[in-house]
């Protein structure tokens, strides 16, 4: 027994030399790799980045597998940077840092050869910085499913974004958009993290640059309000009357919504008088619903 075991012992040794000798002999075989490195942008002096600066580069590296293995895990010291007081700007304020300039800016400890970089071409635009605040607006089509309906506009987790960017290009700006989004067959409350617009990603910078956005969707129902008040709406001789003086009111909205609506909540009023007397009446009711129709259609002023 004593000598099976030293046999077993033999072969376990064997086997884990041969293993460590082959991770190292692969380790120390040459491969290409594809690695996110940061992109650092140093602007000229006294001027401020006006573009989106995209946060990283992949650049295609050679080296060995243990400095791969390196890069990618423990130094984390491979970085590009461009200063772009060293560039010579294609228009005022404008630089375009083609891959020539991306290469040349990989910097790193690790003895590795970086052999391309994406993306190939950046432009990065400086200038006299504004910042300004203005409304955000969703840009969405949205189709219901049959017997379900959006009871209200979608609400985001922001009103307004901030924009920065050159000042004759900042304070044209009256709203901001996002990205435009499809929905098709909704048929309940969605919720959708969207990217805002970046159509002028080269000249300004938008905070945040996602949003959440809420589309409430409930199922589509009517209902009939009772007992509205009917009053006048503009100054009139204090002797008219009205009859009746009180209609019902049939509105349009989601099941959760028309659920809490009482009369209270709607206004019946008169804004105009016609001379036969005979006038439709106003209603005036919460966004959330529609009004359809009352009952009855006219009142008479007398």
């Amino acid at each position: 027994m004593a000598q099976r075991r030293f046999s077993i012992s033999t072969l376990l040794i064997a086997i884990f030399g041969a293993v460590a000798l082959w991770t190292y002999v692969s380790l120390t075989r040459t491969y290409e790799d594809d690695l996110d490195v940061p992109l650092v942008v140093i602007s000229p002096p006294n001027q401020a980045m006006l573009s989106t600066v995209p946060s990283t580069v992949r650049i295609r590296i050679r080296a060995t597998g243990l400095q791969i293995l390196n890069a990618l895990y423990f130094t984390k010291s491979v970085a590009c940077t461009l200063d772009l007081a060293s560039m010579q700007s294609d228009q005022p304020s404008t630089y375009i840092a083609e891959i020539s300039d991306l290469l040349s800016g990989v910097t790193t400890t690790i003895p590795m050869r970086t052999l391309s970089v994406q993306p190939e071409r950046i432009t990065l635009t400086t200038g006299d910085l504004a910042v300004k605040r203005v409304p955000l607006r969703v840009t969405y089509s949205l189709a219901c499913r049959p017997g379900f309906m959006l009871t209200a506009e979608p609400r985001t987790d922001v009103i307004n974004v901030e924009v920065r960017g050159s000042r004759n290009v900042v304070e044209g700006l009256t709203h901001w958009s996002t990205e435009p989004i499809f929905l098709d067959d909704v048929h309940e409350t969605r919720v959708v993290d969207i990217p805002v617009s970046d159509s002028l990603q080269s000249l300004i910078n938008i905070q945040p640059s996602r949003v959440r956005v809420t589309f409430s969707v409930q199922q589509a129902a009517d209902r009939t309000i009772a007992d509205v008040p009917v009053g006048f709406g503009v100054a009139v001789d204090s002797l008219l009357t009205l009859s009746p003086r009180r209609i019902s009111v049939v509105i349009r909205g989601g099941v959760e919504d028309i659920a809490s609506i009482t009369a209270r909540d709607l206004r019946a009023e008169i804004s105009e008088l016609s001379p036969s007397g005979i006038v439709r009446p106003r209603v005036i009711a919460p966004p959330s619903v529609t009004v359809i129709s009352t009952s009855p259609a006219f009142v008479r002023v007398r």
